[in-house]
């Protein structure tokens, strides 16, 4: 707050400033006093504000970035800001601001004056403090001041005051100090150099850092008595050990996408090299040996490439903690949020579509999970406070994220008379409780009776199952009436490079994702099964499984049409599981997913079960299916 409002006053963007400063005081009062200045009662309120303030700043730098006025009419806020001020300092008046943080008395006035007065006079080093830390801004990063007062407050959060002293000494207060920081740099010196090294810590982990110096001064020899105070100030000698800021480097999502797909295109051009039918019935031993050292090496670098990309998924988790807090007072439910596996990471262009679905179905949670009244949860022996549990998982070749709450479940009953209502179930035919829970995500389906703030508009699973099939992954829903209910989101690591298992039927290639593939076998013919629609049935460990022949469905001219002749694939995505029939397994590799054409996606051809294609190392061409909309094509044809 304190940067913010020296930003803003130095913009003369002066509501910016006038609401910091505010809450700056508020903030200052906490510090010196401890949260136990503000009461059981007034920490909602507490929070409540800083929350507004949150979305009050972040709306009006939207603002101005978009180049539009601010809004003036701070009147209301500030109120509430002197309100609560007052309220915690016990004044029911409240009318006068809290004394700015720079004209009160820091924690401990005795020690700061002693530093003061310490700090007057180091330029040649004080053996009270002979532990250095020296820090450089970047080249007109501005406001060098207030950066150095930043590092002190974090220095003071785990070293008294009396242990440290600071050059300049005035950077709180005096913006001209800027000047002094910029020439020399902003010396910290300690009495005791675990203070120090936690002090890199605080750098390190801070903005604007050009370079900084750790040393240990020497007081004891003559020559360094008698050191001009140019010599004392010069680099630490080569023996001493001189930390180095971790480097981090900020880099366009576009230059990415290039290097990735300049990767891709190595590891085609190897596959071609190395499987060059003109190699064919060639003895090369060296060649070989080289090929197989290119292999390893261009997969080292396809992971590297890789692994730029990849973000945890904590970002987008903690965001749910708002959406659950705010929910909870609107609809007059207590609830708690647990994550779990907040580190697991997923690809970047993923984890960025990924913060509007789970925000839903954590909303979906709080408003048609969790009970109205906690009186029947403890009724049903649960906690009054509600719990939903948003957790993430990395399983090698894809990530699964579980939105689950212990709410009351879903009602089968009403969620199927609703879909009878609207048309989309039939009367006369018994539904499973999967094929009930897939109703809820049917285009316009909603179970509230009214439209309230958070649903009933029939807009929202649809929604999140397609953001989530064009990720390539997958949705299911699973409840027990009583227990609560869960969804289920299987979302690949990566979009660009995936493992896939090589099919072949007559002259055309596909690829299988690896993932989809749970067995692979050869069955006679008298092991089909014909059911009364001419459709193929199999048993697979005691249940049977739809047969779906690859030749018939895209209309192949060559391909197997005897079932003893070719194999068979069981799969499996989300809530299908099939067996799909192909003439030969032709083996695993790792493809680079490349996207259709434009004027061929626009025939709106991933609903016929193709997601995209990959070059072979021959250099022809392998579809990839997706196995999900494969047999959604199957069944309607």
């Amino acid at each position: 707050m304190h940067t913010i409002k020296g930003s803003s006053a130095m913009m003369e963007f002066q509501s910016l400033a006038t609401i910091a400063h505010r809450i700056e005081d508020l903030f200052f009062i906490i510090r010196e006093n401890t949260m136990s200045v503000v009461s059981d009662e007034n920490r909602p309120a507490l929070f409540d504000l800083v929350f507004q303030s949150i979305d009050y700043f972040r709306g009006e730098v939207e603002s101005i970035e978009a180049e539009q006025p601010l809004s003036g009419d701070i009147d209301s806020f500030l109120s509430n800001i002197n309100s609560l001020i007052a309220k915690i300092k016990g004044d029911p008046d409240g009318g006068e601001p809290a004394p700015a943080p720079q004209q009160a008395p820091a924690k401990g006035g005795e020690a700061a004056a002693v530093n003061s007065e310490l700090a007057a006079d180091v330029s040649g080093g004080n053996k009270d403090f002979p532990h250095e830390l020296l820090v450089y801004f970047e080249e007109g990063c501005g406001m060098e001041n207030l950066r150095s007062f930043m590092l002190v407050t974090g220095v003071r959060d785990f070293c008294a005051e009396s242990d440290f002293i600071f050059l300049p000494n005035d950077v709180e207060g005096n913006p001209s100090s800027s000047e002094a920081v910029i020439e020399n740099g902003f010396r910290m010196m300690f009495r005791n150099a675990a203070d120090r090294d936690g002090a890199v810590s605080v750098v390190n982990s801070s903005g604007s850092i050009k370079s900084y110096q750790a040393r240990d001064l020497q007081f004891d020899e003559p020559a360094a008595a008698n050191a001009k105070p140019e010599a004392a100030a010069a680099p630490a000698p080569a023996q001493n050990a001189q930390h180095s800021k971790e480097s981090l480097i900020s880099v366009n999502l576009s230059k990415l996408e290039q290097l990735t797909s300049v990767v891709s295109e190595i590891v085609i051009t190897e596959s071609m090299v190395t499987a060059s039918p003109d190699l064919k019935g060639l003895n090369l031993d060296v060649f070989n040996k080289s090929a197989r050292q290119l292999r390893k090496l261009t997969d080292e670098l396809q992971d590297v490439a890789m692994s730029l990309r990849m973000v945890p998924v904590s970002a987008t988790f903690q965001k749910m903690n708002r959406i659950v807090r705010d929910m909870s007072k609107k609809l007059g439910k207590r609830a708690k949020l647990t994550l779990v596996g907040e580190g697991t990471e997923v690809d970047k262009t993923i984890v960025d579509s990924l913060g509007d679905p789970i925000m839903h179905i954590v909303r979906n949670s709080m408003d048609h999970g969790l009970e109205e009244r906690e009186e029947d949860r403890v009724a049903a022996g649960k906690d009054p406070v509600g719990e939903i549990i948003l957790s993430a998982r990395d399983t090698g070749g894809e990530v699964i994220i579980e939105i689950k709450d212990d709410g009351a479940g879903v009602s089968y009953d009403a969620v199927l008379q609703k879909a009878i209502k609207k048309g989309l179930a039939s009367p006369d035919m018994d539904y499973s409780n999967k094929e009930i829970l897939n109703f809820l995500m049917m285009p316009g389906f909603s179970t509230n009776v009214e439209v309230t703030e958070f649903s009933g508009r029939g807009v929202g699973m649809d929604v999140v199952k397609s953001t989530i099939e064009d990720l390539g992954g997958t949705v299911s829903l699973s409840s027990e009436p009583g227990k609560g209910m869960t969804t289920t989101l299987k979302i690949p690591l990566t979009m660009a490079i995936m493992d896939g298992m090589e099919v072949s039927v007559g002259d055309s290639v596909f690829t299988i994702p690896i993932n989809n593939i749970r067995q692979s076998f050869k069955v006679a013919a008298g092991d089909i099964i014909h059911d009364s629609t001419s459709g193929e049935m199999i048993n697979c460990i005691g249940n049977f499984y739809p047969v779906i022949r690859t030749k018939e469905l895209y209309s192949l001219r060559s391909g197997i049409d005897e079932i003893e002749d070719g194999i068979l694939l069981w799969l499996e995505s989300g809530d299908y599981s099939y067996c799909l029939f192909v003439d030969e397994l032709l083996g695993e590799q790792q493809v680079v997913v490349k996207p259709l054409p434009s004027y061929v996606n626009s025939y709106n051809i991933k609903q016929y079960g193709i997601n995209g294609c990959t070059l072979l190392g021959d250099g022809s061409i392998s579809i990839i299916l997706d196995v999900a909309n494969l047999y959604l094509a199957a069944h309607n044809t």
